[in-house]
């Protein structure tokens, strides 16, 4: 493990940002990609930029930087709510991973404000294999949940990601848009310390969502290797062909993009798997369900999508999102109501098995109880035969001391004489002692005696 000696880490304190920048006229493909990894090289760009008629262009930010957000706000008039939104992922502050707190999106504070922010849930493989919960991303603090399957943990991690696309009409009918996305993971932290990581796409990634025969006609596919190359794929593979006129081609690519890398639906098959976690393994896949559920509601509500069933007949046309957001909707409502279901069979297992081992213990109770009671009645037989032998002993003892009354003596008679007498005295006394006590009571009383014998009559 690589130890760095530095100021204490926080989000995006070590991120390595990268701006890409598309410029193309209007029905025209994009020229040649420039990239910007220092704020003063892309300040000189905005300076010396001249917009022609129906000219668009296309900013990706990879990573947050203040000094790069405050060339961006200052060259294309943005909100600083813009950039805040985007590194907020969570509706309460004070996490342990260090993530932001946010608020819950009303339809009342997003109707104007002339951006979306997608929050979803990449799945990855890492190597090597985490061994324990607390993970975030080095560079964003992003949470990276684990999951632990039969007391093992899964090198299969969901990443907390989000992608923010702003977009605004020109002079002369040309376009900007401004696209903020997340790095690629390659250092993680956690309660051990820091690791490197080499991440792969959970079951080869998500599936190419252009039209096959468009797919066919081009030599590869996006390289799935971060939001930023696979985004730079679509604008440049893709962009001529669909003759975009506006920004909704790109966001329309934006929600697809989003919408596979969360790949939300082979969670079925994880809850299914999830029923021989351990009960504190449901809770935490019950709290990601219930979370992916919110996020989904969140990007729903920005993108104006209703909750609803989702009407497949109106799937015309692969930019169209909408049915596959409420499906995805539909598909997380219905298994999270099977994790509910499954957290109520875990607990019924519980009480269960809490009943038979309750019942367990009180037949060891009565089984305890019965050896003790034939332990009294032989430590009460044994009493019987000491107080019989104890006064023939003692008689057996005085007499021995003279000779007349040894066996076979003149006197022996005398000693049946006086030890019957006393065995039956000493009988008497025991049963007296017996009688005194009432059922359920430890004190002893002559009434009890009285009471005893003349019930016993």
């Amino acid at each position: 493990m690589e130890v760095r000696s530095q100021a204490p880490w926080r989000p995006w304190a070590r991120a390595k940002p990268r701006v890409i920048v598309l410029e193309s006229d209007r029905g025209q493909a994009f020229g040649p990609v420039a990239e910007y990894t220092a704020p003063g090289h892309l300040q000189q760009h905005f300076t010396k930029r001249r917009v022609n008629a129906g000219q668009c262009f296309v900013y990706i930010l990879e990573s947050l930087d203040w000094r790069f957000t405050e060339v961006f706000e200052a060259n294309l008039k943005l909100h600083p709510a813009l950039f805040e939104d985007h590194d907020r992922l969570v509706p309460f502050h004070g996490r342990a991973t260090g993530e932001g707190g946010g608020i819950p999106f009303l339809p009342s504070a997003i109707c104007d404000r002339g951006y979306v922010s997608f929050k979803y849930h990449e799945p990855l493989v890492l190597s090597p294999t985490p061994c324990g919960f607390r993970t975030v991303c080095e560079i964003s603090g992003r949470h990276i949940a684990i999951t632990r399957l039969m007391g093992k943990f899964l090198d299969i991690a969901a990443v907390r990601r989000k992608c923010t696309f702003w977009s605004e009409e020109l002079d002369d009918g040309g376009w900007q848009c401004l696209i903020v996305c997340d790095p690629p993971i390659k250092r993680i932290l956690t309660a051990s310390g820091e690791h490197d990581v080499t991440t792969s796409p959970y079951n080869y990634g998500y599936w190419d969502f252009m039209r096959s025969h468009r797919q066919l006609a081009k030599s590869s596919g996006p390289p799935r290797t971060s939001f930023l190359d696979d985004l730079l794929f679509y604008f440049q593979a893709y962009a001529q062909d669909s003759g975009p006129t506006d920004p909704e081609f790109h966001q329309a690519n934006i929600e697809k993009l989003q919408f596979s890398f969360s790949r939300r639906p082979d969670l079925t098959a994880f809850a299914i798997a999830a029923v021989e976690e351990q009960w504190s393994d449901i809770q935490a896949l019950e709290r990601r369900l219930n979370e992916y559920q919110d996020d989904i509601e969140a990007i729903m509500l920005q993108l104006r999508i209703p909750f609803g069933q989702p009407v497949l007949a109106a799937t015309g046309r692969w930019e169209q999102s909408d049915v596959d957001y409420q499906f995805l909707h539909l598909r997380i409502c219905e298994i999270t109501r099977r994790a509910d279901g499954l957290n109520s069979a875990i607990c019924a297992l519980a009480d269960l098995t809490n009943s038979r081992q309750a019942f367990r213990a009180q037949d060891i109770g009565h089984q305890a109880a019965e050896r003790s009671l034939r332990e009294a009645k032989s430590v009460k037989t044994l009493t019987i035969l000491g107080v019989v032998f104890i006064p023939l002993s003692f008689v057996a003892a005085l007499f021995s001391m003279s000779d007349p009354y040894r066996p076979g003596g003149r006197e022996f008679w005398m000693y049946f004489a006086a030890a019957l007498p006393l065995t039956s005295l000493t009988l008497l006394g025991f049963w007296v002692l017996e009688l005194g006590y009432s059922k359920g009571s430890m004190a002893w009383s002559f009434e009890t005696v009285i009471s005893n014998v003349w019930t016993k009559k």
